[in-house]
């Protein structure tokens, strides 16, 4: 019995650990569909994902979350949005397993016409000086971005960021419409707004990654196999 209470006692642990391992973590994925839902009152947006897989996945609007106007570049409310357009939107990764299913999104690039390129998220991972502006590369490190020593807008605010204070970790849309088929790819760009000016960013979490929701699901998941466990040794010493 002591040594059944000990392996069920490591295997908390193991949850514990776990959920808050995955607590830390987060990337940014990117979806492509139209709007089908416009939820104000609880500030959800639901989107009918491309690419033949007509998935609609449910994206939690936070305080946080940048949305723009593919054409303008202006921010955007929720309210603004409206069913059928089309958009860009970049979102935690994992969709959370409870319910209800939902992705928190970081950025919104909306009313994106057929014709037009949208703007790209770009979240900078070094920095390099050249003589008519600057070579960016991002933190997925398959794109090589330059852009002119030139002013950037800033979203939500009046004052533009110079080019010279650029660091890694700020993230930024980007429009462009050529990239070189090299590896890393070759872009260009003129036309870019800076989403965050701080030098460190971490995407909001998803709902499995967060920590009090796996420390349930992992004590639930022992305390199963405990009982499990302990009705399988009576059922042997019975025999």
């Amino acid at each position: 019995m002591k040594r059944l209470s000990a392996i069920l006692l490591a295997m908390m642990t193991l949850f514990l650990i776990t959920g808050v391992a995955f607590a830390q973590g987060g990337t940014y994925t990117r979806s492509y569909g139209t709007v089908t839902a416009v939820n104000t009152e609880e500030n959800v947006l639901s989107v009918q994902t491309g690419g033949g897989t007509n998935t609609t996945i449910k994206l939690d609007i936070l305080d946080s979350t940048k949305i723009v106007d593919n054409t303008t570049h202006k921010q955007l409310q929720l309210s603004d949005i409206q069913v059928g357009t089309t958009v860009y939107v970049w979102h935690t990764a994992g969709q959370s397993t409870f319910v209800p299913p939902h992705r928190k999104a970081y950025a919104v690039v909306a009313n994106v016409a057929a014709d037009q390129a949208a703007g790209q998220l770009f979240e900078i991972a070094s920095i390099s000086k050249g003589e008519n502006g600057y070579t960016l590369f991002n933190a997925e490190g398959d794109l090589y971005l330059t852009i002119p020593s030139a002013s950037i807008p800033v979203y939500g605010q009046s004052e533009k960021l110079s080019a010279s204070k650029l660091k890694p970790g700020m993230v930024l849309l980007a429009w462009y419409d050529v990239v070189l088929e090299s590896y890393p790819g070759q872009a260009s760009s003129d036309t870019l707004l800076m989403l965050s000016t701080a030098a460190s960013v971490q995407p909001p979490q998803t709902g499995d990654s967060s920590a009090m929701n796996l420390l349930f699901a992992g004590l639930s998941f022992t305390i199963s196999a405990g009982a499990a466990t302990l009705l399988f040794r009576r059922r042997m010493e019975r025999a």
